[in-house]
């Protein structure tokens, strides 16, 4: 599989480093659905990570995933240091970017176990991500108080380009989403998709946040509410996961923002997930891509549709 990519990459990486460096190991590391991650080794003993888009998945870019991991990274919060990005897809045949690479504890793929001292750094430099002060390095755009809305308009637009026509269901969602968002108490940088496999540490400390693809500007209970429902439910329970929030960051959630922002990441998903039927026909033809663009995204929409049902205000 490296064979293809790797005499142009390594010519790309001549380029931007202004060596003659050779790449003595490229394998893939990862096989995330949105992007694919290659070790890259050069001869110079430099290691890094080029991270790969894999035909448009889940409506995100390399260049805004760059972005904000570069603020991440030059904010002091945990992220690999993004080197350079290739943003037209000309090299490779996709977008990608390079990161250096980050050594930490391997585990399994599927484990979301995490000790206690390990859950309290995360919650504590999540938190960090959501207050510091990115004013220097990011656009927050003309207005800040309309965060959640650009959110929702986003994630319609991503479906609405990748079914090509329109599904009642999710448009329903983002009215009901648009009626009841709650002014944010503050704004930061919201990974997106924070929690178990989806960071490097050492056992007991974070070091590296990983795969900011969904990360954005906006209310930072989105992350908390998705940690605790989503990516980190098989790892504690939901009173757990919120005693920890309240302990270690002094951040409360009460039942009516974890219940709104539960509707909003099943939304996402059911949005983000539909792309996968385009990549699918097109660039990538993994079984995987027409799983998530079909039978994941249903779940995502009666999931959506049964929180807004059962648990809708009123």
């Amino acid at each position: 599989m490296a064979d293809p990519i790797r005499d142009p990459l390594e010519s790309w990486l001549r380029e931007r480093r202004r060596d003659s460096a050779s790449i003595v190991d490229l394998h893939r590391i990862a096989t995330g659905n949105s992007r694919a991650n290659w070790f890259v080794a050069m001869s110079s003993g430099d290691r890094y990570v080029a991270r790969v888009e894999q035909g448009g998945v889940f409506g995100t870019s390399s260049a805004e995933e760059f972005a904000f991991q570069r603020a991440a990274h030059q904010l002091g919060c945990p992220a690999a240091h993004p080197r350079w990005i290739e943003p037209t897809g000309a090299v490779l045949g996709q977008r990608f970017f390079v990161m250096d690479y980050v050594d930490g504890v391997a585990t399994g793929r599927d484990d979301r176990s995490m000790s206690p001292a390990l859950a309290d750094d995360f919650v504590r430099r999540l938190d960090e991500l959501h207050r510091v002060d990115y004013s220097a390095q990011l656009d927050s755009g003309s207005s800040t108080d309309d965060v959640t809305h650009r959110q929702i308009d986003r994630w319609a637009d991503v479906y609405r380009q990748a079914a090509g026509a329109r599904i009642p269901l999710l448009d329903e969602a983002a009215a009901w989403l648009h009626h009841y968002a709650a002014e944010p108490e503050r704004i930061g940088i919201v990974h997106g998709d924070p929690g178990p496999g989806n960071f490097i540490h050492d056992g007991s400390r974070v070091i590296a946040f990983t795969d900011w693809e969904f990360a954005h500007l906006g209310d930072p209970t989105e992350d908390f509410a998705y940690l605790v429902t989503m990516r980190g439910a098989r790892t504690m329970a939901r009173d757990r996961w919120l005693a920890l929030f309240e302990r270690v960051a002094s951040v409360t959630i009460d039942d009516t923002e974890l219940h709104y922002w539960s509707v909003f990441n099943a939304f996402k998903g059911a949005c983000a997930n539909l792309t996968c039927v385009g990549a699918f026909t097109s660039t990538n033809r993994a079984p995987n891509m027409a799983l998530i663009g079909t039978a994941l995204h249903q779940t995502y929409i009666r999931q959506m549709a049964g929180l807004i049902e059962t648990g809708g205000r009123r």
